[in-house]
Order: C-alpha cells, then structure tokens, then sequence
C-alpha cells in the first residue's frame, strides 16, 4: 500500500464532522405509525409487519434480524397470532434503543463500501454506477430506472438531488437524510 493510498484511506476512516452519535434516520412514536399498519377493526398488528412497523419508525432492522424480533413478540399475544400496540410498544422500550443508527455508523458503513472499492473509492467518493448496480443486485433490488429517480429527487423539492456520476460521502448521507 502506497502513502497515498493510506492518507486516502485515513480520509475515509475519519469520524465525519457533522451528525455524531445522532439518529441517522428521524424517529417516530409508535403511536404516530402503527395505526396505518394495523387492522382497522380489531386494531392489531399481522405478525409479519412488525418489523415494516418498526422500520417506519426509523429503526434499522436487518433481514436476519426480523426473525428473532418476531419470536420475540409472538410470545406475548401467541405463536403466530396478530400482536397489540402495548406488545409492541414493550418490546420498542425494551429494545428499540439497540436498533438505532448513527450518522457516524452510517457514515462508517457507507465509507467501507467506498474504501473496499464497492461504491467509490478509497477517497470517499461515491461512484453512482457502482451503486445502482449494487442495489440492483443485492437485499431488496431496487431496478435503475426506480434508482434514478430517487437520486433525482423524486417528489422532493427542487435542489434535493444526486447529480453527476460521482458525489462525495457526505453529500450522499445527506441526500439520503432528506
């Protein structure tokens, strides 16, 4: 490895200047999302939604994760049985403060991307290309046209967009905060 190449990959393992220990991702209340998730009648939530529930809160639950969460909460209302919102609203005291997402944990997450030639580069920028094939491919796919568009905004307002092939760490994070 060449000193440059170090100093390049210092770059990108610096703590960002911006954001810290705050959530990455704005958080909800249970209150303010498990009404659009549940049934309308009997006001309980299907098992497998939990973890949409969840996430629609802002918490960041990784698909190996949703299984144990569901274990988890099942044990209160029944195997296999819909859940209620304080057997919810227990396991988000006991437990939601383990799924919450840094700036610094995304930024740290995002960089080793970027530094392992996945996204970017070794200097933190990120190469849109790369990206979109990588969201193509991989979790959730997510097909280019829909990727474009998201990088070009959407619904946001104007000025909120990924322009170019290439943007810097921070400018993504930030795009993605939006």
């Amino acid at each position: 490895m060449t000193g440059q190449e170090k100093a390049e990959g210092a770059k990108v393992g610096a703590l960002p200047k911006k954001g810290g220990k705050e959530p990455f991702i704005q958080q909800f209340e249970l209150k303010d999302v498990f009404p659009h998730f549940c049934d309308r009648k009997t006001k309980l939530l299907p098992l497998g939604d939990v973890s949409y529930v969840l996430r629609a809160m802002g918490l960041t639950i990784y698909g190996e994760e949703e299984k144990t969460i569901r274990e988890q909460v099942e044990k209160v209302d029944g195997m296999g049985k819909p859940v209620s919102f304080q057997t919810v609203q227990s396991w988000v005291e006991e437990n939601g403060s383990k799924y919450v997402k840094s700036y610094e944990d995304a930024y740290s997450a995002v960089g080793t991307l970027c530094h392992e030639g996945i996204i970017g580069d070794k200097s933190g920028t990120i190469k849109v290309p790369f990206l979109r094939h990588l969201v193509g491919e991989v979790g959730d796919k997510i097909k280019p046209d829909t990727f474009d568009k998201i990088l070009k905004g959407g619904d946001l307002p104007s000025g909120t967009s990924i322009k170019g092939d290439t943007c810097s760490l921070d400018e993504f994070l930030t795009f993605l905060q939006k």
